[in-house]
C-alpha cells in the first residue's frame, strides 16, 4: 500500500480533504480510493471515488440533537467524495460489511493516521464469512438480473459481476476478507477445469475495458457466463454449512473511546 502523491488530481483530492476537515470541524483518520480505480479496472473516463473515515470533536457526540454520521462532500463528473463517522464505520464493521474491508485494503491511500491503525487492528475480529459471501453473491446476482437482459453488455458490468463472484469465492476458500484489487482475486487458484479459457476471456475483457469509455458495450460471452454461474452454484451449496458469527461491541467501544480521547477539538 502506498500513499499517493504524484499527480495533479491526487493533490487536488488532498486539498479537498483538508477543506472538508476545516469546513465540517472533523478530523479525517483515513481516506482512500474505492470503486474501479481501487479495483484496478478503471476506464479512461472513470471518476474518482474517494471515501474517508472521520471523527468529530468529542463534545459533538454528547449533543442531544445528534449530528449526521456521514458527509456527502462532492459529486460531479470527476469526483465522488463522501465519508463516514467512525461510529457509523464501526456499526458496519459489527455487521461485517465487506465494503469497509475493501476501503481498508485499498491500494490508493490519500491519508492515514496512527488512530486509523488502531481501527484497522480490530477489523480481523469482525469477519463473518457467511455475511460477506452473501453480500458478494447478492451483488453478483442483482447485477446479472439487471444487465444480462440483451445480446450485449457494458464491459464494466461483466467486471462488476466477476469481481463479486471471485470475492465470494476468496472468502469461501480462505476465511479472510477479499483483497480489493481485482488482479489478486483473479490470480488466486481457480479450481474450474476451464482455467485457461477463463484467463483468456478475462484478459480480453480487461483490454476492452481499459481502452474504452465507461459505457462501451460488446457481445455477451457465454463461456464467461458459464464460469460465473458454475462458481455461484458451487458457493451456494457450500455456504449452507457456514454459520453466522455473533460479535460483541466491547472492542469497538474501547477503540472508539481511545480515538475520541485524542480528538477533543
Amino acid at each position: 500500500m502506498e500513499l499517493v502523491n504524484s499527480n495533479k488530481i491526487t493533490q487536488s483530492i488532498k486539498e479537498k480533504l483538508s477543506q472538508i476537515e476545516a469546513r465540517d470541524n472533523i478530523r479525517i483518520l483515513y481516506a482512500c480510493e474505492s470503486g474501479s480505480r481501487a479495483w484496478g479496472f478503471a476506464s479512461p473516463d472513470s471518476d474518482y471515488d474517494v471515501r474517508f473515515v472521520y471523527m468529530r470533536p468529542v463534545q459533538d457526540y454528547l449533543k442531544v440533537n445528534e449530528l449526521p454520521d456521514f458527509i456527502d462532500a462532492e459529486l460531479n463528473e470527476v469526483y465522488d467524495i463522501n465519508g463516514w463517522d467512525l461510529k457509523k464505520f464501526f456499526k458496519q464493521l459489527y455487521k461485517s460489511n465487506p465494503v469497509i474491508f475493501e476501503w481498508a485494503d485499498s491500494p490508493i491511500v490519500y491519508k492515514t493516521t496512527p488512530d486509523w491503525e488502531k481501527v484497522k487492528a480490530v477489523m480481523n475480529d469482525y469477519i463473518c464469512k457467511r455475511s460477506m459471501i452473501r453480500h458478494y453473491l447478492g451483488l453478483a446476482k442483482s447485477t446479472m438480473k439487471k444487465y444480462l437482459t440483451s445480446e450485449t453488455i457494458t464491459y464494466k458490468k461483466y467486471f462488476y459481476i466477476l469481481r463479486a463472484v471471485l470475492a465470494a469465492s476468496w472468502v469461501f476458500y480462505n476465511d479472510t476478507w477479499a483483497p480489493t484489487e481485482y488482479s489478486k482475486l483473479a490470480g488466486a487458484e481457480i479450481t474450474s477445469e476451464d482455467e485457461n479459457d477463463f484467463e483468456e476471456m478475462q484478459n480480453d475483457l480487461y483490454e476492452k475495458k481499459a481502452f474504452n469509455s465507461e459505457k462501451a458495450t460488446g457481445k455477451r460471452n457465454q463461456g464467461l457466463e458459464c464460469f460465473i454461474n458454475n462458481r455461484i452454484a458451487i458457493i451456494n451449496i457450500g455456504i449452507q454449512d457456514v454459520g453466522k458469527r455473533v460479535f460483541d461491541w466491547e472492542k469497538l467501544d474501547q477503540v472508539f473511546l481511545e480515538v475520541a480521547g485524542g480528538n477533543n477539538g
